[in-house]
């Protein structure tokens, strides 16, 4: 385990903190304390905390300072790493035990603070705690390789449907946009489950349902899989065309169904 950086500790624990809330990455812990303290904004709640620590809220984005995280938080270290996408000292990629990526790979993470409105729905009915607190992101959703909830069979929202501003990671709840729109009374797209199979043999990965088991992507890392039902699903939608295109930016929708598809032949080619 790291140390925290020398005078840290003499802060002390939060007077107000939160329940650790499953598959809750560090940067979502860190907003939901946020909220706690009466914040909109992690960056204003650090900015009051005077903690000392530059850039603090980017390195938890980036899965650094976890135990400065924990001292604050008191959630151990160990269960806010098993949520959050850590680098380790090699270089490689890792949520909890599952390799993301042999390297660091830019493109693994995405820059929205995306949501499922239905989690959010369930989270204020079902979880303990302050109803602000209630909600709480889960780390597929900050993954470019998951395009969808397949706990609720629907899009995350990367955009606010009422501003149209792309949702942002350092909004402390996930429930609300910058511009108070109530996320969690909205709607999102639903999908066939023909094409949740992809996103939910990857959230399955993460623990989040249950694990779905293949005798090819098994063996690759996250990332490598992912990648794998995208692309070949992509080139038996588009045949040889599909071959030529360099990047694998594609509609959310579309993604869903192309890695979807990507699985079922993966796996009946085996």
């Amino acid at each position: 385990m790291d140390k925290p950086i020398r005078g840290f500790s003499a802060l002390g624990r939060l007077a107000l903190r939160v329940r650790p809330a499953p598959f809750e990455p560090a940067y979502g812990l860190l907003g939901r304390l946020a909220v706690r303290h009466g914040h909109t904004s992690t960056r204003e709640f650090i900015s009051e905390m005077a903690v000392g620590i530059p850039n603090l809220v980017h390195e938890i984005e980036n899965g650094r300072r976890l135990v400065e995280l924990a001292l604050l938080s008191s959630v151990p270290e160990t269960r806010i790493r098993a949520s959050t996408l850590c680098v380790d000292e090699n270089g490689a990629m890792f949520i909890g035990a599952e390799l993301i990526s042999a390297r660091v790979f830019n493109r693994v993470s995405c820059g929205a603070g995306r949501i499922c409105p239905d989690c959010l729905r369930v989270d204020l009915e079902d979880c303990a705690g302050p109803m602000a607190c209630r909600p709480h992101r889960r780390t597929w959703w900050g993954l470019a390789a998951v395009t969808s909830c397949p706990l609720h069979g629907l899009l995350l929202i990367d955009a606010c449907p009422a501003c149209g501003v792309q949702l942002a990671r350092g909004q402390a709840s996930p429930r609300f946009c910058r511009c108070g729109c109530d996320l969690a009374d909205q709607g999102s797209v639903s999908l066939e489950p023909s094409d949740l199979v992809a996103d939910r043999y990857l959230v399955g990965r993460l623990g989040g349902v249950e694990r779905v088991g293949h005798p090819l992507l098994d063996r690759m890392p996250f990332q490598t899989a992912a990648l794998a039902m995208l692309r070949i699903g992509r080139v038996t939608l588009a045949g040889a065309r599909g071959l030529s295109k360099k990047e694998d930016n594609v509609e959310p929708a579309m993604q869903a169904r192309m890695a979807s598809l990507g699985f079922r032949m993966s796996e009946s080619s085996r």
